[in-house]
């Protein structure tokens, strides 16, 4: 996705040398992020792009020095109660959407604030924090069934709908049964981790602006951004798993693959821009066409395979190199 990549001059950006925001309350924070992470489910395809913004006023709350669950906790509890007492699904459907964008990633920059991580591992932990959230609440929703069953009976009895929508555009049946076959085999495994793809966007969305929200945590430009070390233990169990075991430890191990290998990309594209700034620039141009080429496939699998090897030897441009400052 290419939202990874945010203007230089924020990232590099102090706390001192940053402006003053004005800090809603405790309510204030919640309620404001509620509303803006509601968008998701009100107006699905426009609420994916103004939910993000839901974690900024908690995220500003919280910088000045507030438990940041005075401003979340609340609202969670409220829709846990909705959920319980049978409110319908839309109260579970918008806790796993707040829970996802607001209380993950504000607990993982609270945890940074106060621990002094590197920026790679506060990524890795609100990563697999999320995923985990997100696999057991998949789990959870197709109980007694195994996740990749239930979804694929779910989407089974969503495609006798759909197939007559479609039907009645005018697509021909065998097309669309061949691409709804195809859909089945893949979906079930890998939903999980579009999921984490939105979450990792979000994050490095966000990570440029924390010094501006308050934060006293240092945010080096993105073409610094290395993933942390303990990705490789992950990438390499969690392949593992995905070749050797079956059913749902199986389903768990490739979403966990998936998730390390989307980061290896990220920090693919921030080597590939390290060169680039040398040579082209900053400018918009180099940020979007960069993500622009390297989602088409195959790109993607050589970005991560660079992303991969950046991580056991430096691929990035040092001082000493011929034609730039790096």
């Amino acid at each position: 996705m290419t939202s990874t990549e945010e203007p230089d001059e924020t990232a590099a950006a102090t706390p001192a040398a940053v402006p003053r925001v004005p800090r809603f309350g405790a309510g204030a924070s919640g309620l404001v992020s509620l509303l803006l992470v509601a968008g998701v489910l009100v107006v699905p395809l426009f609420g994916l792009l103004i939910a993000p913004l839901g974690l900024v006023p908690v995220l500003h709350f919280q910088s000045g020095g507030s438990p940041g669950i005075r401003a979340w906790g609340w609202i969670a509890a409220l829709l846990a109660v909705g959920a319980v007492i049978g409110l319908g699904p839309f109260p579970l459907a918008l806790l796993a959407a707040y829970g996802l964008i607001v209380v993950i990633p504000a607990l993982s920059v609270e945890l940074w604030a106060k621990l002094g991580l590197s920026e790679g591992r506060w990524i890795a932990i609100a990563v697999f924090a999320g995923v985990a959230v997100v696999l057991a609440g998949v789990a959870a929703v197709t109980m007694p069934a195994g996740p990749v069953e239930g979804v694929s009976a779910a989407m089974r009895s969503a495609a006798t709908d759909a197939k007559q929508m479609y039907g009645a555009m005018g697509f021909a049946e065998g097309d669309i049964e061949l691409a709804f076959d195809a859909s089945e085999r893949v979906v079930p495994w890998v939903l999980p981790s579009v999921i984490t793809a939105y979450l990792i966007t979000l994050l490095f969305w966000i990570r440029p602006r924390i010094p501006v929200l308050g934060y006293h945590v240092q945010v080096s430009s993105f073409e610094d951004y290395r993933g942390d070390e303990w990705l490789a233990a992950v990438f390499a169990l969690s392949g593992l798993g995905a070749l050797f075991l079956s059913g749902s430890l199986r389903w768990v191990a490739l979403n966990l693959l998936i998730a390390v290998l989307l980061l290896y990309f990220v920090q693919g594209l921030a080597m590939i821009r390290a060169h680039l700034a040398r040579w082209v620039g900053r400018g918009w141009f180099v940020r979007w066409g960069v993500a622009l080429i390297c989602i088409y496939p195959p790109m993607p699998i050589l970005v991560t395979t660079l992303g991969v090897a950046d991580s056991f030897f430096p691929l990035r441009p040092t001082a000493s190199d011929d034609g730039g400052n790096p």
